[in-house]
C-alpha cells in the first residue's frame, strides 16, 4: 500500500509474436510490462512500475490481461487510457483502466484464469491466421476434444500435463471449465482455472488436439492425468497458438463501481463472466501465482 496516489488496474490486449514475453527483462529486450511502464512514465510523468496478473511466454498474446500501478496522477480514467493508447505501439493497447483498493495487487488478487488455444483446420494454411493459431490440415473433431478435456475438470495433480518442476503446491490445481468452440476453420479450446502451470494450457491443448484427431480418448486421457508420468503425456504446442482471455477479481477490487454485477468481476473480451453452476470459488492465491502457461 503507497501512503499517497492511487492505485490504477488498466486491460491490455496484445499481440506477443514481436514480445519477448511479459516480463521486464535485462537489456534491451522488447517485453510487455516494459513497454507499458514506459509509455505509462511518459504519459502520466514520473516513473511508473506495473505489476501484472501473470506472467504470459515469448510468443502469448492476451486478449484481457490485467495490471495495476501507483500514480500521483489525477488524471481521469479515461484520459489515462486515451493517453496510454497514443503512447503504445499498434500491437499493445489498452482496453480500461479502473480505480482500485489501496490493497489490491493484480497478481495476488487474481480468482480465475482464461486461457485459450486455437487451432486452423482448414485443408490449406490461412496467412492471415498463421500468428495466432495451430495449423491441422484435416478437420478436427470438437465433440471428441470436448470429451476428452473434460476429464480435466476439478482439482488434480497435474504433473503429466506440465513442464514445471515440483513446487510449493505439490502440481495441484482445479480446473473449473474447459470449452471447445468452433467459428468457420477455426476451433478453440479454453481453459478456466484458479491457476496454470508452465506450460500447462499448452499441453493440455496438445491432448485435445490428439483427442480432435482420434488419436486421444477420454479414458486415455484420464489415465494419463492419473500416471503423473510426463513423459508419456505429448509435447507442448507452439506459443503462437495461446492466448490469455481474461482475468476475474472480486467487486470489493474496486474502489469505485466494479463492472458488471457479479461477485467475481471478469475483465477483459471473452465469453460469459459467470462461473459454471456448481463450481467451488477459486481461491485467491493461485491465479496469480506460478510460471507461465
Amino acid at each position: 500500500m503507497k501512503d499517497n496516489g492511487r492505485n490504477v488496474m488498466i486491460v491490455v490486449a496484445y499481440d506477443g509474436t514481436e514480445f519477448q514475453g511479459w516480463q521486464r527483462l535485462g537489456g534491451g529486450a522488447r517485453t510487455v510490462q516494459k513497454t507499458l511502464e514506459e509509455a505509462l512514465s511518459r504519459a502520466l510523468g514520473g516513473s511508473i512500475n506495473v505489476v501484472g496478473s501473470g506472467r504470459t511466454d515469448v510468443g502469448v498474446h492476451a486478449e484481457g490481461q490485467a495490471a495495476n500501478f501507483w500514480t500521483a496522477s489525477s488524471l481521469p480514467l479515461d484520459t489515462i487510457v486515451g493517453r496510454l493508447n497514443d503512447a503504445l505501439p499498434r500491437d499493445l493497447v489498452c482496453l480500461s483502466s479502473h480505480d482500485m483498493a489501496p490493497s489490491f495487487h493484480a497478481r495476488y488478487r487474481a480468482l480465475a484464469k482464461t486461457y485459450a488455444y486455437r487451432f486452423h483446420d482448414g485443408h490449406v494454411r490461412d496467412p492471415f491466421l498463421a500468428r495466432w493459431t495451430h495449423h491441422v490440415p484435416a478437420r478436427l473433431d470438437e465433440r471428441a476434444m470436448l470429451d476428452a478435456c473434460s476429464v480435466l475438470t476439478g482439482s488434480h495433480h497435474f504433473s503429466a500435463l506440465c513442464n514445471a518442476k515440483e513446487d510449493a503446491q505439490h502440481f495441484v490445481r482445479t480446473l473449473f471449465d474447459a470449452r471447445v468452440e468452433r467459428t468457420a476453420d477455426v476451433v478453440q479450446v479454453l481453459f478456466r482455472a484458479d491457476g496454470f502451470l508452465y506450460n500447462q494450457a499448452r499441453v493440455m491443448a496438445a491432448c485435445a488436439l490428439e483427442a480432435g484427431q482420434g488419436l486421444m480418448s477420454p479414458a486415455r486421457l484420464a489415465a494419463l492425468l492419473a500416471s503423473r508420468d510426463r513423459s508419456r503425456t505429448p509435447g507442448a504446442l507452439g506459443a503462437y497458438g495461446l492466448r490469455l482471455v481474461r482475468v476475474e477479481y472480486r467487486a470489493e477490487d474496486f474502489a469505485g463501481p466494479p463492472p458488471g454485477q457479479a461477485p467475481e468481476v471478469c475483465l477483459g473480451a471473452g465469453s460469459e463472466a459467470g462461473r459454471p453452476e456448481g463450481a467451488r470459488g477459486p481461491r485467491a492465491s493461485r491465479a496469480g501465482r506460478g510460471p507461465r502457461p
